[in-house]
C-alpha cells in the first residue's frame, strides 16, 4: 500500500477477531485477550486488500471533502473549530424559526427548540416536547430540512413509527419520502 492507516488495536474478551475503519480513517482491530501479537498481524496481513480499498476509499473521500450550506457548496475554513460555529450559528437562525413557523401553521404545540451537535441522528423529540436538530442539518436542501421539522413535530402527537404517524407526515408533506432518502443516501456528506 502507498500510504498505511494508523491501526488500534484493542483487546477483550469477545470469541473472535474483527476490523472496521472509525471516520478519522483509524484502522480499529478488535481481538480476544487470548489472541497472540503475531496472530493479530497475520489476520491484518490476510485483510491487507481490503484494508487498502477501504482506506483508499475513505481518503479520497476526506481529499474531495466539501462543505454545504443548503446543498450548495460551501469554501473550506481554516479550522474544524470555526466551522462547526458557523454551522451551529446558520442552524439557529434557520432551523428554529422555521420549526416554529411550521409548528404554528399546523398546529403543533412543543417547548424548547435545541441545536445539537448530534452526529448520528438528525433530530430527535422528547416526552417534554423539545425537539433537538443537530446542527449538520443546515447543510441539506432545504426541503429535507422541513422534512425532519415536520418528521419531528408529528413525534408530538405521535411519538412512535407506526402507521398513524406516518400518515400524519404524508398529510402535511405528502412527497415526503424523496426528502427522507435524500439524507438517507446523502447524509453522508453533511458532516465535518
Amino acid at each position: 500500500m502507498q500510504s498505511k492507516p494508523n491501526i488500534q488495536i484493542t483487546k477483550s474478551w469477545r470469541k473472535s477477531i474483527s476490523m472496521s475503519f472509525d471516520k478519522k480513517g483509524v484502522l480499529q482491530v478488535k481481538a480476544p485477550k487470548f489472541m497472540l501479537s503475531w496472530q493479530i498481524e497475520s489476520f491484518i496481513e490476510k485483510n491487507e486488500a481490503w484494508i487498502e480499498k477501504h482506506y483508499n476509499k475513505i481518503r479520497e473521500r476526506q481529499e474531495n471533502k466539501k462543505y454545504y450550506l443548503f446543498w450548495k457548496e460551501q469554501i473550506d475554513f481554516e479550522s474544524l473549530k470555526d466551522l462547526q460555529k458557523y454551522y451551529k450559528s446558520e442552524a439557529k437562525k434557520y432551523i428554529v424559526p422555521r420549526c416554529r413557523e411550521l409548528a404554528e401553521k399546523y398546529w403543533f404545540t412543543h417547548e424548547w427548540i435545541r441545536i445539537t451537535s448530534a452526529s448520528t441522528r438528525w433530530g430527535s423529540c422528547s416526552s417534554k416536547k423539545t425537539l433537538n436538530f443537530s446542527y449538520r442539518l443546515i447543510m441539506a436542501p432545504s426541503e429535507s430540512i422541513d422534512y425532519l421539522i415536520i418528521h419531528e413535530l408529528c413525534h408530538l402527537r405521535q411519538m412512535n413509527h407506526g402507521p398513524r404517524f406516518w400518515a400524519e407526515v404524508a398529510a402535511i408533506m405528502p412527497n415526503y419520502k424523496i426528502f427522507e432518502k435524500h439524507l438517507k443516501t446523502d447524509g453522508w456528506k453533511y458532516t465535518l
